[in-house]
This record gives structure tokens, C-alpha cells and sequence, in this order.
């Protein structure tokens, strides 16, 4: 677009980004108020029917189910709505939107502010980015996951998830995997856990899933007397790392192996890539991790390229057994990376 063309049409150019910021967050209020599920479940619903329904204004209400007829996700016929095509087709990214505007829109809201030298770090709602993280984790992590534990001969039949989130990973593990005898659920956040409870009732899986409200230090130290056989640190280690620096990491990973030596771990995380302009270049680069990138040292977590998670593995006398990467039908940057670590046999 030139210099010499009107100034409206370089005006909507322009703020096709304000465009889409609202597009976002009022996609999450449409699944977080229930208002998807409704119309997914009942079809077309006037906007009387919804406000009672969920006790809505029903003005309000109106002008909201119109904003998103005119974005296309939802359609009017004769004064009823119902989803579009295209608003039935984005259920499957509700994570995505859980995690980044649920769990991040108020960090990206202080980053001006945090911009400023000894302005503290920026909030962020630790619950939705827990479940909007355990959500995207069934199309990436998990499959990662279960790939690098069937490098080891025999079965996990014990399993620790630090930093569980929601649950969604102990279920599915557990649900996928029935010679699991037991897994322990540790999580820093009462409300994630108080979540991840109730999941587990859900399923019925109260026998086997055991949920522990504490930090991983705090479990660390603490006497539970528990022997897994696997221990999985999704996106965990960068935490510590934002929180305590390299030694904290150092500390946890050889507390974790002193405690538990016969133990194979399985930590993934995300590589640190945002100066790369090949991985900026590519969709999901751009679109997804560019804004994962920019919330995380607002926010005390330190994102790391994968030599420095190498080099950091090796100076806690952990082997690498297996380094893998997330199925590229689903995310093919190559940016979130699993690794299957041990203490070396003698």
C-alpha cells in the first residue's frame, strides 16, 4: 500500500491489528461463557432463548451475537443464531485462546509498564494458562510424550507430572495407558488443582490419580513416600529458571535423581528462537510463539535454546537417552523439543 492512496484505505490496513485483538477476546468469552456450548449443543436459539437461558441481558447480548455474525462465526437466520461453519471449526484451538488471552491478556496489558527498570514482573491468571496449556498439551505434548516413554523397555506403571495443571495430562495418561497403578499430580496453583480434582472425579480415576498442592521444591523436600518410575516436566524447568536461575534448575534436577535414581524424566520445553528469522517466518511461529515468546520474561520464566538445556543436563550427570521433537502434522518449526534424560547406568 502506497503513500498516494486514500487515507481510509491506509486506515484499515491499519488497524486490522486493533481487529483482531477484539476478535480474540471475544471468542474466549464465547466459549468461557458457555455460549458455544449452547449454541453447539441446541442449534439455532434466538437471542430471548440464550439470555434466559443463561440469564443475559438480552440487549447487550444482541449486539454481541451480531459482532461475531459479522466476523463469521456465527450465522442469523429469521432472528435466531447459530454457529457458522467457521465458528464450529475453531472449538478445536480453544486452548490456544484459554491460554493467551485467558492466561496472558492482563501480562500483555502491563508490558508498558513493566517495560520500566525496576518495575517488577506482570501478572497472569495461573489457572486458565494452566488449562489452556493442559489443552494445547493433547495435540503436541502429550503424543510427545508417550513417543519418548516408549523408548524404555518395560511400562510406566508410576507416574509424577510436575507442574499438572489442570490434570489433563494424568487423565489422558491414564485413560490411555491402564498398566499405570498410580500418578501423583504436583501443582502450584490451589485453583489448578482444585480443577484437576475434580476432572479426576469426572473420570473416575480417584483410586489412581493423586493430586499435591505445592511447588516442586516444597514436594521435594516433603516425606510423601511415593517411587516413580517416570517423572514428566512439561514446561516446568523454564519456571525454575526464571525463578531461581541455572543453579535453582542444577538443584532441582540433582535433588530430583538423589531422590529417585532409577527414575527416566522426561522434561520438554520450548527452544528459544525469536531472533531466528526462519522460525519467525514460518505461520505458527508468527502467530503463536512470537506472543509466547514476549510473555514470558514479564512474567519470571526464562525460555532457553536447547545447547543451553544440553549443556545444563550434562553438568547434572543426566544422559540423553532420546530427543524428539512434536509431530509435524501439528506443529512443524520444530520449536517445542522433548527430551528423555536419565542418570547414567554403571
Amino acid at each position: 500500500m502506497s503513500a498516494t492512496e486514500s487515507f481510509e484505505a491506509r486506515l484499515i490496513d491499519a488497524i486490522q491489528p486493533l481487529r483482531h485483538y477484539v476478535l480474540s477476546i471475544n471468542l474466549y468469552h464465547l466459549f468461557e461463557t458457555g455460549l458455544f456450548a449452547s449454541l453447539s449443543e441446541k442449534g439455532s436459539l434466538s437471542p430471548a432463548q440464550i439470555a434466559e437461558l443463561h440469564g443475559m441481558d438480552a440487549s447487550r447480548l444482541r449486539v454481541f451475537l451480531g459482532y461475531l455474525r459479522n466476523e463469521g462465526y456465527l450465522k442469523e437466520v429469521d432472528g435466531k443464531f447459530s454457529l457458522s461453519d467457521q465458528g464450529r471449526r475453531i472449538e478445536e484451538f480453544r486452548p490456544w485462546y484459554t491460554m493467551l488471552v485467558g492466561g496472558y491478556n492482563e501480562t500483555y496489558m502491563q508490558v508498558g509498564e513493566k517495560l520500566k527498570q525496576g518495575s517488577g514482573w506482570a501478572s497472569r491468571n495461573l489457572e486458565q494458562v494452566g488449562t489452556g496449556s493442559c489443552g494445547i498439551s493433547r495435540h503436541d505434548a502429550i503424543p510427545l510424550t508417550r513417543s519418548l516413554m516408549a523408548k524404555v523397555p518395560g511400562k510406566c506403571t508410576r507416574l509424577l507430572d510436575m507442574g499438572c495443571g489442570n490434570g489433563r495430562y494424568l487423565v489422558d495418561f491414564c485413560e490411555a495407558l491402564p498398566e499405570i497403578q498410580a500418578a501423583w499430580g504436583v501443582e502450584p496453583s490451589a485453583e489448578s488443582c482444585r480443577e484437576a480434582a475434580q476432572m479426576i472425579a469426572r473420570h473416575g480415576l480417584q483410586d489412581r490419580v493423586h493430586i499435591v498442592n505445592a511447588s516442586a521444591g516444597e514436594f521435594l523436600r516433603s516425606g510423601m513416600g511415593i517411587e516413580p518410575d517416570f517423572v514428566v516436566l512439561g514446561f516446568v524447568l523454564h519456571e525454575i529458571l526464571g525463578q531461581e536461575g541455572a543453579a535453582g534448575v542444577r538443584a532441582f534436577l540433582t535433588q530430583m535423581v538423589a531422590r529417585f535414581p532409577d527414575l527416566h524424566l522426561i522434561i520438554i520445553e520450548v527452544d528459544q528462537q525469536m531472533d531466528s528469522a526462519r522460525a519467525m517466518q514460518h505461520g505458527l511461529g508468527i502467530a503463536y510463539y512470537n506472543p509466547y515468546y514476549l510473555a514470558h520474561p514479564f512474567t519470571q520464566q526464562c525460555l532457553e535454546t536447547q545447547p543451553f538445556w544440553e549443556g545444563l543436563f550434562a553438568e547434572c550427570g543426566l544422559e540423553v537417552v532420546a530427543k524428539e521433537y512434536t509431530d509435524p502434522q501439528v506443529d512443524s518449526t520444530g520449536l517445542e523439543v522433548g527430551y528423555l534424560l536419565r542418570k547414567p547406568r554403571s
